[in-house]
């Protein structure tokens, strides 16, 4: 994990330069001297943010998915019914799916990931793993409401992730689709919550 940023715009500056430099080269072939010179820090102040390249990786993954995160935080203290927190949720997720910089990143990371096991874990965990147990705690705060009946909340997180992504990264990895509209992803989103919210209501009496 990151060191708290002595310097917020040097932080950004090394998360954008590290987050080209991985997608460009590859995680093996990026040195941290190559990322403190397209950042323009010394090195020093590099590892002054980042303890090694590790850590800036998981950085990286986790600076694409704040926005879901925050939005999951929201649920259940926002206004409005859960449907509509949750849809909210969903644009947010959908929109980094389907952008065109992580379709870009699945493409160069899979194999990468695939022939480096301690990396995957790591993309897992600061990225979809971090996702799927916040949408969970969202959902079992829901439950514990009485809006839904999860008794895995867990399991439930990865049924609502998987309905709304349905085949999308396939079409999308694959060149099969060019894009997603908004309007696209609207009525995905509106059908697949609502298909969620009735595989888990609540038994009324």
């Amino acid at each position: 994990m990151a060191r708290r940023p002595r310097d917020p715009e040097k932080h950004a500056a090394i998360i954008a330069a590290a987050q080209h430099l991985f997608l460009a080269r590859g995680f093996g072939e990026v040195s941290m001297d190559a990322v403190a010179a397209a950042a323009g820090v010394s090195k020093m102040t590099l590892y002054g943010h980042f303890r090694d390249k590790d850590a800036l990786f998981e950085a990286a993954v986790e600076c694409h998915v704040q926005g879901v995160l925050a939005e999951i935080a929201r649920v259940g203290g926002g206004e409005g019914p859960l449907e509509e927190q949750l849809v909210a949720v969903g644009r947010r997720f959908l929109a980094l799916l389907c952008s065109p910089k992580l379709v870009a990143a699945r493409r160069v990371l899979g194999p990468m990931l695939c022939a480096n096991p301690g990396l995957a874990r790591r993309f897992y965990q600061a990225g979809p793993g971090q996702t799927r147990a916040s949408l969970a705690a969202a959902i079992a705060a829901a439950a514990a409401r009485g809006e839904l009946a999860a008794d895995d909340p867990a399991a439930a997180a990865e049924d609502l992730l998987s309905l709304w992504c349905g085949m999308l990264p396939e079409l999308l990895d694959w060149g099969i689709l060019d894009g997603v509209s908004e309007a696209e992803i609207e009525a995905r989103l509106r059908r697949t919550t609502a298909v969620f919210l009735r595989a888990y209501a609540p038994d009324r009496p």
